[in-house]
């Protein structure tokens, strides 16, 4: 503790508040102190005092007072220690975080340096390109915004940066961990990460380059690349344009998503720098988390396309599902075909500020989507956008806000021209119907409640309304229990008991919601199982996968089958396989072999299922049918692989798991039979990872 204090104390004594201030804000010598307006309020007199004697300020209008360390903690959005590092690096004081050892810390500072190293050798290209540079005056990009977002450009080059890195006498493997560089799979050596890419810096809120992001400057296929995961870059916990954007955040005006690099910043440039980005990934907790501490509100403003819109409600639910006091989302809506970018790039700032004015709470941007959707015109349309609200509807929580949203949609209701009261209440009814069967399904809206990521997560239920022959039997009238449907223990046909003398259940027996006619979605271990079979086709991952991956690794019969069929294909003169043969291969099989009746059977039943196909062919289709990458703007790389494979063993060491504990559960075992049990669970691990057995059993 007594260190601790040391160091701050070292910092205050380095870091002259009259100096720190002055940075920010004009002062004016008064006598001993000095003078000026209050950075913290709209101040019009120069209220706002330093004091150097006592190294404090104070303003005597606001009130607002402190030291060094809550000036700048005002000023840059920071908590205490962030503040205690932005002071140190200021005055080049070593500063160590709690709990990371001199050599982890150590090797944080060489990669810091290396990225700075790289964004250096970035620039310098971008300034020797005029192919870069006439790109970035097309999209509008001023050379100051390039300098203040220190945007270069990668050149074409296999090992442009790793020489470079080696004439400063680098050291070449710290720079593949930080993910400047990485190894070759063959010959040894190293090449460049990144390769004929405009390139982005990643910031952290203290503006030290933690990652790079790279966008594709010629047809490559990943329009984007972020750098991979490292001690210092966590893509789930990092925001694009939080550095520049922070100071403006410490007001009312609220954080804006927008969908990427490019977009925040055009933004920024057109004076919106409020603006963020995530990196590649749906909004996590965790970004809402840091974006909550400089404002509880937000505005989501992304494409208008139907990915656009998924990921705004996803990420809408997140902010909701924090548990932040004063946490509220809304989302912008531009015209038609735009995205920030395109609109401010003509200038149309009026027109993105008033899209961000007019921002509307999600409840209502989904219920607007509802009814552009369907032709309300129509019974049979207004049926159809009753059934996509009602979940919407179950979804707010607050009572009386979910009931001023049934009175505005109640003419949807077939009630509302005969009663709107009870079409109100009718629409009430559901949506709270769907609501508790959502909680009593477990369905959980955030990561932490879920214990895994909500990818993985199958659906709520799906809201299906009555038929017409239905509407107004429950809850509005008794008419509900029907013949067969009486008092337990009563007669079939008898709705009242007349020796209880009680009345019989006034309403369903159980949840009149039909069960989801809608296909299962893929567990995590099903994705990827069809991840790493989709790599087996490409040139590059096909030896690595099957010198690592045993067939009996994989979750299903058709995807050992398909592995089967991949590894004896005769690999073309680029070292891949062609898909398309193979999967003709397989048909003319499947139309030759005989089928049996349970085989018949079989392929029926599967005939309406989208993820488990009887069929081999059916399954390479879906195979085929998915993204080819892990991230919508990120190649496979060998971390990405390798992290597959490894969620494949894990997967089948928890199954061998569950079949041990299903046998010990037996209390008729003998403790004999028990041990067995032990170590033929032990040996059948050993076979799925690939090990020799032990030396007792050899």
């Amino acid at each position: 503790m007594s260190d601790l204090q040391d160091l701050k104390e070292e910092i205050r004594a380095r870091n002259d508040i009259v100096e720190v201030v002055s940075q920010y804000m004009r002062l004016q010598k008064a006598g001993k102190n000095w003078k000026g307006l209050c950075p913290f309020h709209n101040d019009k007199n120069p209220s706002f005092s330093v004091i150097p004697q006592l190294q404090i300020y104070k303003c005597f209008s606001c009130g607002e007072a402190g030291d060094v360390f809550k000036f700048v903690q005002k000023k840059e959005n920071l908590e205490f220690v962030e503040a205690m590092e932005f002071l140190a690096r200021r005055a080049g004081i070593p500063f160590e975080r709690k709990g990371v050892s001199p050599e982890r810390a150590s090797e944080r500072e060489q990669m810091f340096e290396l990225n700075n190293l790289a964004a250096r050798f970035f620039q310098d290209r971008l300034a020797k390109s005029p192919e870069v540079q006439s790109y970035l005056a097309q999209r509008g990009i001023l050379k100051e915004t390039q300098e203040r977002f220190q945007i270069g450009s990668a050149p074409d080059d296999w090992e442009a940066l790793t020489f470079y890195l080696q004439r400063h006498r680098v050291d070449l493997v710290l720079a593949a961990k930080t993910g400047l560089i990485r190894a070759r799979e063959q010959g040894g050596g190293y090449m460049d990460f990144f390769r004929n890419r405009l390139m982005l810096p990643i910031h952290d809120v203290s503006g030290r380059v933690v990652a790079f992001g790279g966008r594709a400057l010629g047809d490559h296929p990943a329009k984007y690349m972020n750098s991979e995961q490292s001690i210092l870059f966590d893509k789930s916990r990092t925001l694009y344009g939080l550095y520049f954007a922070r100071k403006k955040l410490s007001g009312e005006i609220p954080a804006v998503f927008v969908e990427g690099y490019l977009d925040v910043i055009t933004a920024h440039q057109a004076g919106f720098t409020q603006c963020v980005a995530t990196l590649g990934t749906a909004m996590t907790e965790e970004h809402a988390r840091i974006l909550a501490r400089y404002n509880p509100r937000v505005v989501i403003c992304y494409d208008g396309d139907a990915a656009g819109i998924k990921a705004t409600l996803r990420g809408a639910q997140v902010w909701e599902g924090i548990g932040v006091e004063g946490a509220e989302v809304r989302v912008a809506r531009l015209p038609e075909g735009d995205d920030p970018d395109s609109l401010l790039r003509r200038g149309e700032t009026a027109a993105f500020q008033a899209a961000l004015d007019n921002a509307v709470p999600r409840v209502d941007f989904q219920v607007e989507l509802a009814m552009k959707r369907h032709d309300i015109h129509t019974e049979a349309g207004r049926d159809a956008a009753l059934a996509e609200v009602i979940p919407i509807l179950a979804s707010i929580r607050s009572l009386s806000m979910r009931d001023r949203f049934a009175q505005r949609l109640a003419f949807l209701h077939p009630l509302h021209d005969i009663n709107a009261r009870r079409a109100i209440e009718a629409i009430l009814a559901d949506a709270e119907m769907h609501a508790r069967s959502a909680r009593d399904q477990g369905y959980p809206l955030t990561e932490a409640a879920n214990r895994r990521p909500l990818a993985e997560t199958p659906p709520p239920p799906t809201y299906r309304p009555p038929n017409s022959r239905q509407w107004g039997e429950w809850p509005m009238t008794q008419n509900v229990v029907r013949k067969g449907e009486g008092w337990p223990g009563g007669e079939a046909g008898r709705g009242y008991d007349r020796r209880d003398k009680r009345r019989a259940p006034a309403g369903p027996v159980g949840d009149p919601t039909p069960p989801p006619l809608e296909t299962p979605a893929l567990t995590g271990a099903e994705k990827t199982e069809r991840q790493l079979l989709r790599a087996l086709f490409s040139p590059e991952w096909r030896l690595f996968i099957l010198s690592r991956l045993q067939p009996d690794g994989l979750v299903t019969p058709q995807g050992r089958q398909l592995f089967a069929c991949i590894a004896r294909t005769p690999a073309a003169s680029d070292g891949g396989v062609d898909p398309l043969p193979l999967l003709r291969q397989i048909e003319a099989e499947e139309e030759e072999a005989p089928a049996s009746e349970e085989e018949t059977a079989g392929a029926d039943a599967d005939a309406n299922s989208n993820q488990n196909s009887a069929k081999l062919s059916i399954f390479l289709r879906h195979i085929l049918e998915d993204s080819p990458y892990l991230v919508s703007n990120e190649l496979l790389n060998e971390a990405a692989v390798t992290d597959c494979l490894k969620r494949l063993q894990q997967h089948r060491d928890r199954q061998l798991q569950r079949e041990l504990a299903a046998i010990l559960q037996n209390e008729a075992l003998t403790p004999e039979q028990r041990r067995a049990a032990i170590q033929q669970y032990h040996q059948r691990v050993r076979e799925a990872r690939g090990s020799p057995p032990s030396e007792e059993e050899a």
